[in-house]
């Protein structure tokens, strides 16, 4: 015979509902007494009826993701998967499923952030800022949702949970002023929209009596290294880079090389997010550390705060560091 919640709760010595608050992560329970109803669950082989749970108390277990599937660069991210695997720890530990949906809407039909909440298949949902439309916001008004990332337009009531760019992009540029670099450009950010945007503001804002020196890319490697040669073949060329990301570090990398300048005796790197790789190149990059880990689980905790207790709305940035290398140590 399957083993019974009471069952549990006999061989941990708690009672029945202490079981069941652990389980359903609903109140503050002691570590101590976590692990012994863990532990016997395990020797019972127990595992709750998620069903039936559901039916009790009204809810699915679950939270949604919604991501847009037509993105494959977004699933070989490995910051987006940072941000994934926090939320799924968050999750985890609430004893919640995570549900990962694509968010674009088919023709004619019902999109699957609508299905998700309509169909109660979720009790949250993590969204995408790209999803932030005036058809969507006013279906979700009521429903626990959170951003992941800065919409780019204000909506009153809506949450959302991103990283402060625009410090971050200010601390890069103090810094290599701090070192003594004083021709600082900007290199990537496709179309200036959302992160990159609020990165540009932040570089043009700690400028000192310099005039904005943006290379906008398409992303890829190859297009960062044309637009870094363009800059660096300028009469009165930059001594420094602030990088929209690895990719636009790299291609500046290649074009440097290329016209046999050194780095950082003659140019100053800094790049945005501290993709694994940039302590290995040559020289190691010096990086703004965007913590999409914390990102993640600080979007799933507000989503829970709000399925939990119907919290007022929240916008919260957070804050990035420097992390000093090679590449722009030239004092």
């Amino acid at each position: 015979m399957a083993a019974t919640i009471h069952d549990v709760a006999k061989l941990a010595g708690v009672n029945s509902s202490t079981v069941s608050r652990v389980l359903n992560g609903k109140a503050t329970v002691m570590e101590e007494t976590r692990e012994k109803i863990y532990a016997a669950m395990r020797e019972l082989d127990y595992h709750p009826n998620s069903l039936a749970r559901s039916l009790a108390n009204g809810q699915s277990g679950a939270i949604g993701v919604v991501v847009d599937a037509e993105d494959a660069e977004a699933f070989s991210n490995v910051f987006f998967n940072r941000s994934l695997f926090a939320v799924e720890k968050v999750a985890q530990e609430r004893g919640y499923h995570v549900i990962l949906a694509n968010g674009a809407k088919r023709a004619g039909g019902m999109g699957s952030i609508e299905k998700l909440m309509l169909e109660r298949k979720v009790d949250g949902l993590i969204l995408p800022p790209s999803t932030v439309k005036p058809s969507l916001l006013q279906k979700i008004q009521s429903f626990p949702c959170v951003v992941l990332g800065q919409p780019e337009a204000a909506h009153n009531g809506l949450s959302w949970v991103d990283v402060n760019n625009a410090q971050g992009a200010e601390m890069a540029v103090s810094h290599l002023r701090s070192r003594g670099y004083r021709r600082i450009a900007y290199l990537g950010g496709e179309g200036r929209t959302g992160f990159s945007k609020r990165r540009v503001k932040g570089y043009e804002k700690t400028l000192e009596n310099q005039d904005a020196l943006v290379y906008p890319t398409d992303g890829t490697v190859e297009d960062a290294q044309r637009a870094a040669a363009q800059a660096l073949g300028r009469a009165i060329r930059p001594d420094a880079f602030l990088c929209n990301d690895n990719m636009s570090a790299f291609g500046l990398l290649k074009a440097a090389r290329a016209e046999g300048l050194s780095i950082p005796a003659q140019i100053g790197v800094v790049t945005f997010d501290n993709y694994p790789l940039a302590e290995f190149t040559d020289p190691p990059l010096t990086s703004v550390d965007v913590d999409t880990a914390l990102l993640g689980a600080q979007a799933a905790r507000l989503c829970f705060q709000h399925i939990d207790h119907h919290t007022p709305s929240q916008q919260v940035l957070l804050g990035t560091t420097l992390i000093e290398r090679a590449s722009s140590q030239r004092m």
